[in-house]
Formats: C-alpha cells, structure tokens, sequence
C-alpha cells in the first residue's frame, strides 16, 4: 500500500480504470470537484475508462443521470456498468445460472422496499404483489415510514451512541435514532416475515450505507443501503443473492469491456471496491475522502492518516465485509482528481 499525490503518478502502469461513482466522482450531493476533468485527461491519454457502479439502475438509466451533471459518455468515460445491469444481463440471457444462483426453479419475484424495478424488464421473471406466490424477493433502496435511515444518528437502548461497524451486529429492535424513531426495527421486521417464510433475498447493490441525504435536507450524511439489509438478513439465518461489487462476476463482466490485463480499480470502499479487485487479481486505488471519512471522524485526532486507515482496514473492514477477504488497497490517494 503506497501513498500518492496524483492519479497521474500511476497512469502509465495500466491500460484501462474502473472507477466507482459514490464516494470517487460523486460525493451523494454534487459532483467531485474536478473528478470527470481527471476523467477526460485520462481519457485523452488513452486510457479506457469504465464506470463500474454499484448502483441498481440498469446502464442506460444510469448514463442519463450521469449526462444530467455533465459527465458524457465518449468524453468522460467509454462505458458504465452497473451491478443492476449486471443482475439484468444474467436474468435476461443465462436464466439457468440465474435458477443456479437462486437454488431454485424459479418463476416469481416479490420487491420490498422501493427502488427501480428494471431490472425484471424483459426477463422471464414475473412479479407478484404479495410473499406467499414470490420464489424469491428482491430489495430495493431500503426506506420505511420517515424515509431514509441514517447510519451515523443511531443509539442503543440505554441511549449510547452505536457506531456503523457494529450496527449490523446490534438487535434492531433495540435502535433508534436521537428523535427516538426506529428505523432499524421497521427493517427488522420486514425481514423477520421473510425469514419466517423461509424467502431467499437477492440484492443487487453489496454497499452497506452510501452519502446522501435525509430528513429534507442538503446535508450530506450516510445512510443505510441494500447491502446492510442484506447483513442482517444473513445474521438471522436467511439466505442472500448478492450482485455486484465485491464479487467475481461483475468485475468479470466488466473486463470483457477492456481488452487488457493492465487495469486498475478506483474506489472509496474496501469492502467492495478494493476486496473485488484484490480477489480478480487487479490492482487497486483508494481514495480515502469517501465512506472512510465517517471513520476517521470517531478516531483519536493525533493519529496521522495512514494509522487511521490501517485501523480501518485491520478492524473495521472485517465487520463490514465478507469473510477472509483482501482489504488492503495497491495505492492510496485522498481524491481522485
């Protein structure tokens, strides 16, 4: 793990970039400062770059949000591959990996919880409105009765605060938030139907919490995402589908886009961005102004940032990710651009 100033610094290492979104080029509010400038730089070095997203929007929707903040396809990027186009591809042209993947011959799918349902345009999978006729449920963008949950306002039943790392180990119904709502129950109750009709859950996006914003306002905080569901559901004992990063398939999917071994995947999480590249055999950038600041806040202040990313990495990544995964990155960059 080596520390950089500059993207610039490596470039010349690799062929082609898979950069992530949340966190690298957008901070769940604005664009990155000068994040799709260093794109189009790279670009006009030659490189061929490939937004690899976790995102459950399908490709083309997540092209059009792009170009609405200014980021073009040819200019800024030669393609964008989400984990929802990667689930819809599957579905859609190999069904019986699809059954394979699922465990089961199956037909019916209910969604819980809101989000974009493209996903099963085309498919041969036909949704259904309630569990009892569904093979299988999918999970949207997680939000209950107030909207979205925040991860960084969570305290336990004696009113302490719980930090992100242990909530998914925490009893749900156990949480609330400092306006004493409880969201994380809501969620465990959901769940708790699923389990006691033995559904298998499928989740598109692994991401535990991504920025963004809640309670109507601009303010930029993190919030729970389809993969914390997934943690949980998987803590109770029920079985989850994952696509996306940081799992072989979507990084697979994404080199037959390359035409190179010599690539490099940027990104602020290491227990998806930096544990898939690890595990395909990439190299890999963090960039250390994304999810890794909601950790360095809660440590010591006289710790310089390579000790606090090293805490990150040894003790905070394994709560978060899969087991016996690689966290450590190739290269560490505070920003992308």
């Amino acid at each position: 793990m080596k520390e950089q100033k500059s993207i610039f610094e490596i470039a010349d290492k690799y062929d082609a970039f898979f950069v992530d979104v949340y966190g690298v080029l957008f901070d769940g509010v604005l664009l990155c400062e000068y994040a799709i400038d260093t794109l189009k730089k790279l670009k006009n070095m030659g490189k061929k770059i490939i937004i690899l997203s976790n995102t459950t929007q399908i490709s083309e929707d997540a092209k059009s949000g792009s170009m609405q903040r200014g980021m073009m396809e040819g200019e800024h990027y030669d393609d964008f591959i989400t984990s929802g186009e990667f689930l819809h591809q599957t579905i859609k042209n190999n069904p019986s990996e699809f059954r394979k993947m699922i465990g089961a011959d199956v037909e019916t799918v209910k969604c819980i919880f809101m989000g974009n349902n493209n996903v099963f345009a085309d498919t041969f999978l036909k949704k259904v409105d309630n569990y009892d006729d569904a093979d299988f449920l999918y999970i949207g963008i997680p939000r209950i009765s107030y909207g979205s949950v925040r991860m960084d306002d969570v305290l336990d039943e004696d009113g302490n605060h719980v930090n992100i790392e242990d909530i998914i180990s925490s009893d749900w119904h156990k949480l609330q938030d400092s306006q004493g709502r409880r969201g994380f129950e809501e969620f465990a109750h959901q769940l708790e139907i699923c389990l006691e009709k033995k559904k298998p859950i499928l989740l598109a996006n692994p991401d535990i919490f991504a920025h963004g914003t809640a309670d109507n306002s601009r303010h930029r905080v993190p919030i729970v995402t389809q993969g914390c569901i997934g943690k949980y559901y998987e803590k109770l004992g029920g079985k989850v589908i994952k696509f996306g990063k940081p799992f072989k398939g979507i990084f697979e999917f994404a080199k037959k886009a390359v035409e190179t071994d010599k690539i490099a995947m940027i990104g602020d999480t290491p227990w998806t961005d930096i544990s898939g590249a690890n595990a395909i055999g990439i190299d890999s950038v963090m960039i250390t102004s994304g999810v890794a600041q909601e950790f360095f806040a809660d440590m010591p202040i006289h710790l310089h940032t390579h000790e606090k990313l090293q805490i990150l990495l040894d003790k905070i990544s394994p709560k978060m990710g899969e087991a016996n995964s690689n966290f450590e990155p190739t290269f560490v960059l505070e920003k992308l651009c």
